[in-house]
């Protein structure tokens, strides 16, 4: 297993001012496209024919955070595969593995998960109008807490279980809605009844 110095000798990724380096092993190619939106999508190929639970590639960055549905965070950003699944591997390194049969994963990294925020009345209340990227409609216990973080750091006010759990039910229930509307105002009634509410509980 490399060190997080050696991959940090592999390719540095940067989106939205956040930073990953990601070294993969030998035999496996690695190719990137930067999207309009600022992220970038990364290609691994495996050409040595192995099982999908080796490793193909390692990636590091700060306070890396890996998740039970194979997203992570890294280096101010999130990471999202499609078909293949990251863990943490010691404290520094993410661990690639998981592909699919031919060989070929995909991994999507940003460090935007918020495009746009803006407050007004809605049902006659204070509401706070959520424009997440398309990385963070995808979803992913990854997005969850990047879009909750980046909300929060842009709207300190929207700090509180009822809008987290609104956002929550967004980013479950309503991921194509042109913006998720969260309402301060509404009662913190827990996960269930916020579904059952079609995250607009009275």
């Amino acid at each position: 297993m490399p060190s997080a110095d050696d991959v940090r000798a592999g390719t540095r990724v940067r989106s939205h001012g956040a930073t990953i380096w990601v070294a993969p092993q030998a035999d496996v190619s690695m190719s990137s496209k930067k999207l309009a939106d600022g992220s970038v999508r990364l290609t691994f190929h495996d050409r040595r024919g192995l099982p999908g639970d080796e490793p193909l590639a390692y990636a590091t960055g700060s306070d890396l955070s890996a998740f039970a549905d194979g997203s992570a965070l890294a280096g101010g950003g999130g990471l999202a595969p499609t078909n293949a699944s990251l863990a943490a591997s010691g404290d520094d390194l993410l661990a690639l593995t998981d592909g699919p049969t031919d060989g070929t994963a995909k991994v999507w990294f940003t460090g935007e998960a918020v495009a746009k925020t803006s407050w007004g009345t809605r049902e006659g209340g204070r509401s706070l109008a959520v424009t997440p990227t398309d990385w963070a409609r995808v979803g992913s216990l990854a997005a969850s807490e990047l879009t909750w973080s980046q909300l929060i750091a842009d709207e300190p006010e929207a700090d509180s279980p009822t809008m987290r759990e609104q956002l929550s039910c967004h980013e479950l229930g309503a991921p194509d809605k042109a913006t998720w509307n969260l309402e301060p105002w509404r009662p913190d009634v827990g996960a269930l009844a916020m579904i059952s509410a079609r995250c607009n509980p009275t």
